[in-house]
């Protein structure tokens, strides 16, 4: 079996769904050949052998002609919904796991619509996306359209997140982000991720970059789904989950370094400094303006960071995304060190 284009595994066909999403899951199946089916069995095409399952080579190959995932979803609804609502289909999506995330502002048949839309993508359920982001808890406001499960485990930078989609924000737009920290902290860093959500920061900087991080969270759901992902990646001896208010919560003089995952960061930047040993690097993410980004933004971080007696100095900036015509968010890395007496005079 040297041909990996040939590989099947073979399962019964009870237990056909379950081996699927494990094999989706890995990316080893090969969607470019049909399922076969045959008798009480049921060959799953395979891009190589996958440890665990019965493999054989295949006799018979099927191919299976692949569209564009949206070019798939209009041919199937070509003809079979109005055509104002074809007009409107939209042709982005957010997919966390096997839950799918969509704005269908002006739609009238959203359920037909989304149960293809799931088909195609392979998803178990349909969000629609009714109102963004709510509140300092950072609260989705979607609502069911198909299906009624919402709990996954969405897969990024070979990181597993378990959460409810329909009740936690999970941002595609910072990915980038992710990667970022996961790269820039170091073996021996000691960080505090003050709004740490289900781990969006914390467990890329403790799984890649083998960190030991404090990780402070105020609603209680996303603090549940924290901890079940620290265990979920092998993290308990590397991440310290905190339940509470970052303010209140924070541990004082610990930290070379502290990430403010938060879009409003300025009226914590005080309470961030508290948690340093006295020098380090502030993650400061902040939404403004274009035009204040970065160095109105900093001016005011500088001057919080004077009367608390801090020095002050931006390292690095990037914009993360735009949110509204000219408001963007954007993360600024501010290096601080304690003055001394003779400074502060």
């Amino acid at each position: 079996m040297k041909d990996g284009s040939r590989f099947a595994v073979v399962v019964r066909k009870e237990e056909a769904e379950e081996v699927k999403k494990k094999l989706l899951e890995l990316k080893a199946l090969d969607e470019g050949r049909r399922i076969i089916r045959h008798g009480n069995f049921v060959e799953f095409p395979v891009k190589w052998a996958v440890d665990g399952y019965k493999i054989v080579e295949q006799k018979r190959i099927v191919k299976r002609k692949i569209f564009p995932p949206f070019e798939e979803i209009k041919r199937r609804l070509y003809g079979k919904i109005c055509r104002d609502d074809f007009q409107k289909l939209p042709c982005k999506w957010e997919k966390f796991g096997d839950v799918l995330v969509l704005k269908m502002e002006g739609i009238k048949e959203k359920e037909k619509i989304a149960e293809v839309y799931a088909s195609a993508l392979k998803c178990k359920s349909v969000l629609e996306d009714i109102g963004g982001i709510e509140g300092i808890e950072r609260k989705p406001n979607f609502k069911f359209i198909f299906g009624n499960d919402s709990e996954t485990i969405h897969v990024e930078n070979r990181i597993k997140y378990k959460f409810d989609v329909a009740r936690i924000m999970f941002s595609s737009g910072n990915i980038d982000e992710r990667i970022r920290m996961a790269r820039v902290v170091k073996k021996n860093d000691i960080v505090i991720d003050m709004f740490a959500g289900i781990g969006y920061f914390t467990l890329p900087m403790a799984y890649h970059g083998k960190a030991k991080v404090y990780a402070i969270e105020l609603n209680p759901l996303a603090f549940k789904y924290l901890k079940e992902n620290i265990k979920l990646n092998k993290l308990e001896e590397r991440v310290f989950p905190i339940l509470g208010d970052c303010r209140e919560k924070i541990p004082h003089g610990v930290a070379n370094r502290i990430v403010m995952g938060y879009l409003n960061s300025i009226p914590f930047f005080k309470y961030a400094l508290k948690g340093l040993k006295g020098k380090g690097i502030i993650h400061f993410h902040q939404k403004c303006r274009e035009e204040e980004f970065p160095h109105a933004v900093f001016n005011e971080v500088k001057e919080i960071a004077l009367q608390e007696g801090y020095e002050a100095e931006a390292i690095f900036h990037k914009k993360i995304k735009s949110y509204a015509p000219h408001i963007i968010h954007g993360v600024i890395d501010i290096k601080v060190k304690k003055m001394n007496k003779k400074s502060r005079q």
